[in-house]
């Protein structure tokens, strides 16, 4: 048997592997564990089999690394061609639950004791607080009656949310879990961000108050604060977002809210609950399509962060053939055939007897004698401990093996204690995606913000070491100290000379977003058609009245869709290009700094001389330049285009009113509806894919003038600085005593740096 020591950390994406004791070369490594920066997640289903192909025998492969990608090689493992010639050891694995809490002390550590001004700055506290920033956000989106709102308020642990039949979520209701809140209260705003409230403390019958859309001030989003107890939120604070259902959305910006967070570059959770008694029926078909689409991606995050909860799983009857088991077959399937989501993760449960079970723990006031007797009830606590069918933990196997050993030890331990409510609870299956949403932030959310956390201030630190450190080598040395003085005053006359400014402040004139906008934008317009083209191809050309009027209805309900997913997109086209423009930039100014020192000599490091005078991160440029404007695309592309109001009033009312088109056929009980689409939806369509991109465009080319602006005032202020360097150096090493305080100074400086930075590697080791 081939022993395999293999080792990777997800904060570098750094890994190396030994075979038999020897470290193996680039190639090898390339070929068993994928191209350099790649993340585990991408390359470790096909490990187990290339190792094992490559050594030609079993092996013995001992991991070290995080707990996260030991779950990965185990489950890989599992599922390798050559399973039994496998066995899987832990080397050094360890937890990063606490890793973000001491990253976040040791950077209050280096804003105290720093003895450089520049890390102090709030430039550097704001984009550390940026990156490390817990809450993490996450949707939960149903299909009509699927018991959303009861799954929700089993979460919370009491009755919240309003649940009835209609669809009701008429506004955002965005829930922020923190620890140990008595109770829950809430702040509502209007479409606009305007608050128009608080509640505290927050009651049911003050959120359906705050949900009634006929009010005289209707409430677009509501903020409630509160403790969600089956969550872990110690490290990561979850933001459990509930939107208006597929029918049910008041306005585009409602399920734009779902696109955004659909395409967003960390990933958040999406939980979609479906009605297990209904599968079929009202499903958002454009979301489940995008959903399939990333899970189609590649890496083993996009298919972890769907979830969906097949609701009301008690309800399926054994005597008519029913059975949970069948009743997840036909939801894979359904998902497979009709959307082609491959091997989702389905989760059986009963919201309501969760919820109502909680409601009793804590003595919620809202809960009722029906729901008291629906615990003693045949399908209550006792049917869900004695039958072995209603054990729904059973079928939560997409849990990690951690995960689901401390399932199974709440299972044990509320057996031995003979607690049958906390028993009927956990087999009810809300428990099980809670721990799924827990270790999906430990697994992702959490070793995503160290790492954000840690280069947001690293490269700062880098160029402080290497400028202290050229500083130590000028102690004593009589020819290092005449060198300086020489490069000093050499870069002095560059910058008077001005010719390399000159020049990146030419290159940076000379960028423009509009060629890779034109693409962009005309990619996402062919999906805004495409996605229309589907919604209509199956509407025949001549119909009955009546099948033309649930043809508009059908319409009408996907339209919003449509053009959410299309604002969603345009919006991020927007990001991606812009955030090119900002690596275009900064990549010139590195440029710009390398090649004043390089007019010197090529063998001095820039930031030797200027230390964080000599760094820039697009991060960096990004937040200071962006932050005031961030909220342009939004209401530029929404509240300009006009369409998610004057078209869709003439989708609601256009056949009606035109009903020109069924008046003039009713005699005839028919309608010519590929005319109406060809004289009506289409041109339309294509009005607002065009106005669209051309605010979308205009708002780019004006932001892209500003940022040019801000890039060349930062130019500016980079001469300035390094002018003031430099005349402080200068003056440093002219004058003996103040160069021996300035050593004696460095010296201390460089102990510190050594002592933090020993600290910070501590945070990103294995």
């Amino acid at each position: 048997m081939t022993s395999i020591d293999l080792k990777y950390n997800p904060y570098t994406r750094t890994k190396s592997l030994c075979i038999d004791g020897k470290e193996q070369a680039n190639d090898v490594l390339s070929k068993l564990c994928g191209a350099d920066g790649t993340e585990l997640s991408e390359w470790v289903a096909n490990f187990f089999d290339s190792v094992i192909k490559h050594c030609n025998d079993a092996i013995c492969v001992t991991f070290s690394g995080i707990t996260r990608d030991y779950d990965f090689l185990e489950d890989a493992a599992k599922k390798s061609k050559c399973a039994s010639d496998v066995r899987l050891e832990k080397g050094n694995v360890v937890d990063v639950a606490d890793r973000l809490t001491e990253l976040k002390e040791l950077f209050k550590k280096m804003q105290e004791e720093t003895p450089f001004e520049s890390l102090k700055s709030d430039e550097v506290k704001r984009l550390f607080e940026k990156a490390t920033d817990s809450e993490f956000e996450m949707a939960v989106v149903a299909t009509m009656s699927s018991g959303k709102s009861t799954l929700i308020n089993a979460m919370l642990g009491r009755e919240l949310l309003p649940a009835r039949n209609e669809a009701t979520t008429a506004n955002i209701a965005r829930i922020h879990d923190i620890d140990g809140e008595e109770h829950f209260r809430a702040e509502s705003f209007d479409r606009d961000g305007k608050e128009i409230e608080a509640v505290d403390p927050l009651t049911p019958d003050e959120m359906n108050r705050l949900n009634n859309i006929d009010g005289e001030h209707p409430a677009s989003v509501v903020e409630i604060y509160g403790d969600i107890p089956g969550i872990e939120s110690t490290n990561i604070r979850l933001a459990l977002c509930d939107t208006p259902g597929p029918n049910n959305s008041r306005t585009s910006e409602h399920e734009k809210h779902t696109m955004d967070l659909l395409n967003a570059d960390y990933k958040p959770m999406i939980i979609y609950v479906l009605n297990g008694t209904q599968l079929e029926t009202n499903d958002d078909s454009i979301l489940l399509d995008n959903v399939a689409r990333l899970v189609k991606s590649g890496d083993r995050q996009s298919r972890d962060r769907f979830l969906f909860v097949l609701n009301r799983a008690d309800e399926f009857d054994p005597d008519k053939g029913e059975s949970v088991a069948k009743k997840i077959d036909d939801v894979k399937r359904y998902l497979f055939e009709k959307h082609g989501i491959e091997n989702p993760r389905v989760f059986p449960t009963s919201a309501k007897l969760a919820k109502v079970i909680r409601q009793t723990q804590c003595n919620d006031p809202a809960l009722t004698s029906k729901d008291t007797r629906f615990l003693k009830g045949e399908s209550g606590i006792d049917a869900f401990v004695e039958e072995e069918r209603m054990h729904f933990t059973q079928f939560a196997d997409f849990l990690s093996p951690s995960t689901d050993k401390e399932l199974n030890e709440r299972i044990e331990k509320a057996r031995h204690d003979n607690d049958e409510d906390a028993l009927a609870l956990l087999y009810s299956g809300v428990p099980s995606i809670e721990l799924a949403i827990t270790e999906y932030l430990s697994k992702y959310a959490l070793p995503a913000k160290i790492t954000e956390g840690v280069y947001s201030f690293k490269e700062k630190i880098d160029a402080l070491g290497i400028e202290a450190q050229a500083k130590n080598e000028l102690a004593g040395n009589e020819q290092k100290m005449r060198e300086m003085q020489k490069n000093l005053s050499l870069i002095k006359a560059s910058l008077s000379k001005g010719d390399k400014a000159k020049e990146v402040k030419k290159q940076i004139e000379s960028l423009t977003v509009k060629y890779k906008l034109d693409v962009a934008l005309a990619s996402v317009g062919t999906k805004l058609l495409s996605s229309f083209g589907s919604t209509i191809q199956d509407m025949k050309k001549k119909v009955h009245t009546d099948t033309a009027r649930a043809y508009i209805q059908n319409i009408k309900m996907r339209l919003p869709k449509i053009t959410a997913d299309f604002t969603s997109s345009v919006e991020k086209t927007l990001d991606v290009v812009m955030r090119s423009q900002a690596e275009q930039c900064v990549m010139n100014y590195k440029k710009y700094v390398e090649e004043l020192i390089g007019s010197v000599s090529y063998d001095i490091p820039a930031a030797s001389i200027l230390g964080d005078v000599a760094t820039i991160t697009v991060d960096e440029a990004v937040d200071a330049y962006a932050h005031e404007e961030e909220v342009k695309v939004g209401s530029h592309t929404e509240k300009k285009s006009g369409f998610g109001h004057s078209f869709l009033r003439a989708i609601t009312f256009g056949l009606y009113k035109g009903e020109k088109t069924v008046d003039d056929y009713e005699t005839q009980e028919f309608v010519d509806f590929s005319k109406y689409i060809d004289d009506i939806l289409y041109p339309e369509i294509e009005k607002f894919e065009k106005e669209t991109r051309d605010v979308a465009t205009n708002w780019a080319n004006d932001e892209a003038s500003k940022f040019k602006i801000f890039f060349l005032g930062k130019l500016a202020q980079l001469d300035v600085a390094i002018k003031m360097k430099v005349e402080e150096m200068e003056k440093t090493l002219s004058d003996s005593k103040k160069t021996e305080k300035m050593i004696a100074e460095n010296k201390r400086n460089l102990e510190w740096l050594a002592s933090f930075t020993i600290e910070l590697d501590n945070i990103l080791s294995i």
